[in-house]
């Protein structure tokens, strides 16, 4: 069994995506020193993690697209990646694990499903320690939206109450009542207090990994300006209920190009901002004082995503500027389709 367990929550926006693509470009040389990243559980993102640790009855997006509750029972999916996951271990010869999916923070919100996950980890492991990084709740949830409507949102960005996904003393109460308070590693997400001003060095200090001689993974999972957001939540929608959950894919494509295209980011208001951080204030003060001895007060630095114009209406879309950006999609979807066409092409040949 391996000796240690290192298990990567998230939370969303805080840098996972570049710390799964570190562990997965680095996954034979990490294995040669002693870390396992395990394929088991995806290649770069493991979201599989998030669709064995659900409860029976939720079916959410990813087990959707694994099949787990479909193609699979829940019971039979949960038992082939454990089978996999503890073959895998045991062929490593690794004495340390790393399990890294930014779904587990937000997915997870009841005891049992956190104790299905342990119970995994226990199978794997002698010892588990959970990492967990916190944003500024402003800047998460403004970061989070992005993702609401890369994933067919339409509705505007809004902030009517304190919602669970962001109370953070909430969320490490959970997580400590199954894995315990002594397991539990909380790092800020404050880019200038991180280890070599990089998430990633940050993460791998964290867990007592040496950087020396691993590759650094390229900028992924850059956000769309603030423009190119309002024309893609405009697209949502015009699609009919019945027609937008079938197009996830070309949504993807449409991102994917938008991406390249830069801009102003996607800012809120400094009073929302306010009004934000003033619901979170006593969340975050008892996180303080739990897991940083107050020496952090306020827990955060003030968020960056705030307009600085605050009259203005920072993210707005006029037709001369969508007219602009449908065109550059042509051209990019394009683009990328005759590249698609000449790889397949040269892999058919």
């Amino acid at each position: 069994m391996i000796s240690q367990c290192w298990l990567h929550i998230g939370t969303e926006k805080t840098g996972s995506t570049s710390i799964q693509a570190f562990l997965a470009q680095n996954r034979p040389v990490l294995l040669s020193r002693g870390w396992l990243y395990p394929n088991s559980a995806g290649r770069t993102k493991q979201y599989s993690l998030a669709a064995f640790a659900l409860d029976d009855h939720r079916s959410d997006r990813v087990r959707r697209l694994l099949g787990a509750g479909q193609r699979l029972g829940v019971d039979e999916f949960r038992r082939r990646l454990s089978d996999s996951l503890k073959a895998e271990a045991a062929a490593s010869g690794a004495r340390a694990m790393v399990l890294s999916s930014e779904l587990l923070s937000t997915q997870l919100r009841r005891p049992g499903e956190i104790a299905h996950l342990k119970s995994l980890c226990d199978a794997l492991a002698q010892e588990t320690k959970v990492v967990v990084y916190l944003r500024n709740q402003a800047d998460f949830l403004v970061s989070r939206y992005t993702n609401v409507i890369w994933e067919g949102g339409t509705a505007d960005f809004g902030f009517r109450a304190r919602a669970a996904i962001a109370d953070y003393a909430l969320l490490l109460e959970r997580w400590s009542h199954v894995f315990g308070r002594t397991n539990m590693i909380v790092r800020r997400f404050e880019p200038m207090q991180f280890v070599g001003d990089d998430v990633v060095e940050d993460f791998a200090q964290t867990i007592g990994l040496d950087m020396r001689g691993l590759r650094r993974p390229a900028r992924s999972n850059p956000s769309l300006d603030a423009q190119s957001l309002a024309f893609l939540r405009a697209v949502n929608r015009q699609l009919p209920p019945h027609v937008a959950k079938h197009v996830d894919r070309f949504r993807g494509a449409l991102v994917r190009v938008l991406q390249r295209r830069g801009g102003t980011k996607f800012v809120i208001t400094r009073a929302l901002a306010e009004r934000i951080e003033s619901a979170y204030r006593d969340s975050n003060a008892r996180v303080s004082a739990e897991y940083f001895g107050s020496r952090s007060q306020p827990l955060f630095s003030p968020p960056v995503l705030v307009s600085r114009d605050v009259t203005a209406s920072p993210n707005r879309l006029d037709p001369i500027t969508a007219t602009r950006i449908a065109g550059f999609l042509a051209l990019g979807l394009l683009r990328d389709g005759v590249l698609w066409a000449a790889r397949r092409l040269n892999h058919v040949q």
